[in-house]
């Protein structure tokens, strides 16, 4: 069965935009994509489950997932309400959690990286961190929404 059809069946697709260039895309070799994850917490939640067993299913037809793991964003912090300050973490609690997300993740994804189609963890902190906007964004964007953050010019 072809892995969009496996997505489909199992309810991981609801809309698909060019599906019939996608098909293609996916025909013609391993394609490569990414989730993204914010360490705000030490463990994954449910709502990591569905993403995750997406990823699982592509790579197991062959195609390389990217975890993408926003420890530098998470700098910026969590937003907890949309008037709420944002719950801030040192930068240990982040790498900790992580570190943990990633052992979590090992179990549903293979990161071999002899592999071709080996899982690849990409953490933002790697080129977020050494930014002054990075700081920037902790001690000024913390008072406000991501909406407003967002709509902002």
């Amino acid at each position: 069965m072809h892995i969009l059809d496996t997505l489909k069946e199992r309810g991981f697709l609801k809309q698909v935009t060019f599906e019939d260039d996608l098909y293609k895309a996916f025909d013609e070799g391993m394609v490569t994509f990414y989730t993204g994850f914010y360490p705000t917490a030490d463990s994954l939640t449910i709502g990591h489950y569905i993403p995750i067993m997406a990823m699982a299913h592509m790579q197991r037809a062959g195609h390389r997932p990217i975890a993408l793991m926003g420890a530098g964003t998470a700098m910026v912090g969590d937003p907890s309400g949309k008037t709420d300050m944002r719950r801030m973490l040192t930068v240990e609690q982040i790498d900790q959690n992580a570190a943990k997300i990633k052992k979590q993740m090992e179990k549903f994804l293979d990161f071999d990286p002899e592999k071709p189609n080996g899982a690849i963890l990409a953490n933002n902190a790697d080129w977020l961190r050494h930014l002054n906007y990075v700081e920037f964004l902790r001690d000024v964007g913390s008072m406000f929404s991501v909406n407003r953050m967002l709509t902002a010019e």
